[in-house]
């Protein structure tokens, strides 16, 4: 593999990490150019998508929400854990994952022994109007990965298309989330490995409306991303 990566023009890699990761197993650093994935969003929601949205989260906030497959490294488990732990702060709080995979029947099972009922719903499917209303009636995207064996978020599109909508994201510290979140600005990265490292920095998200503002900055990020753009970066590649 390394032959005939060494042996192309160019090398697209879609973030810094991934990037570092392929010169770390030996590939030129000077033939690698990072390009981020395009997004596709935002697209219209109809009236009918946005009412069902509403009625899924009602009058509860904060309102979270994951959009990923139920695998050990989106940390779902975590997160499940750090809601339970944020209900006496937050009483109103909602989650809600949509994702299918084989952490569904753990997660089912964890979400009843915390006594989760309200808080959490866990959609194994959705119409693609239904997913992009509910993005935009949320105001946090959560998806702390982390490194689970040799499995590793390589960049994150979901965090994007979520700030396509207005909504800023917690991604996790490992892999090449911090591409598609800028720290501090469209969101926060923390260590989806630590219970209290989500807790606090849900709680930061929040802290003095804060949600907001990030949520403002996430849209803005997300133009970077449209595909019109990220297009003519590879055209002038070749």
């Amino acid at each position: 593999m390394l032959k005939a990566l060494n042996k192309a023009n160019h090398v697209i890699s879609n973030s810094e990490f991934t990037k570092k990761l392929a010169m770390k197993n030996g590939l030129n650093e000077k033939k690698i150019k990072i390009i981020h994935p395009g997004c596709n969003y935002p697209i219209k929601i109809d009236n009918k998508n946005i009412d069902k949205a509403k009625d899924l989260f009602r009058n509860s906030f904060p309102k979270i929400i994951t959009v990923a497959r139920l695998d050990k490294r989106k940390s779902h488990q975590n997160i499940l854990m750090t809601i339970k732990n944020l209900k006496p702060r937050f009483p109103n709080i909602k989650y809600i994952s949509i994702g299918d995979g084989d952490e569904m029947q753990n997660l089912r099972n964890l979400k009843n022994e915390l006594g989760l009922g309200n808080e959490v719903l866990l959609l194994n499917e959705s119409t693609e109007l239904l997913k992009v209303a509910l993005l935009e009636q949320s105001d946090l995207f959560l998806m702390p990965s982390v490194i689970y064996k040799k499995s590793v978020e390589g960049f994150g599109i979901s965090f994007i298309e979520a700030a396509a909508y207005g909504t800023g994201s917690i991604g996790g510290v490992a892999g090449g989330a911090s591409d598609a979140i800028q720290d501090g600005v469209s969101g926060y990265l923390c260590d989806g490995g630590d219970l209290n490292s989500i807790y606090e920095t849900i709680v930061k998200f929040y802290d003095n409306e804060n949600y907001k503002l990030l949520g403002k900055n996430a849209f803005t990020f997300s133009k970077n991303f449209q595909w019109d753009k990220i297009v003519k970066k590879y055209i002038k590649l070749i």
